[in-house]
């Protein structure tokens, strides 16, 4: 029998310890004009929240306000964190985050969902 905490009944210490702490995966690109972020969840591979913003050349706020966002909505998550994009790779390496090259990520994503992909034509950032 699990000794109870003061405030605490059996079962809910059980089920506070038997509670898994959600985990998603972030993905963050910083590109020319724009910062993109989905949060997928790591179980179900739902995306949970997605956000598309005009970074006005400001990228590292653009990133700032992004992450602040993530932690408000999801502070009590598991973040698993990686950028890409024209303006990620500096960043991602101040932060100390993985970065993916964007055709690379895509040819990645293509891969997992797509066996017989061949080919793939990316287009954009070309600004």
């Amino acid at each position: 029998m699990l000794p109870a905490l003061p405030g605490t009944t059996q079962q809910e210490l059980r089920e506070s310890m038997s509670s898994k702490k959600e985990k998603l995966y972030i993905g963050i690109d910083v590109g020319s004009t724009t910062t993109k972020v989905v949060a997928l969840d790591a179980e179900t591979k739902q995306i949970r929240y997605s956000d598309y913003r005009r970074h006005h050349a400001d990228q590292v706020s653009s990133v700032v306000n992004a992450v602040r966002e993530l932690l408000e909505r999801f502070g009590g998550a598991e973040l698993h964190l990686a950028m890409t994009g024209s303006g990620a790779k500096g960043l991602a390496d101040a932060l100390s985050v993985p970065y993916i090259q964007e055709v690379v990520a895509n040819s990645v994503a293509l891969r997992a969902k797509y066996d017989s992909v061949g080919t793939a034509i990316e287009l954009g950032g070309q600004d």
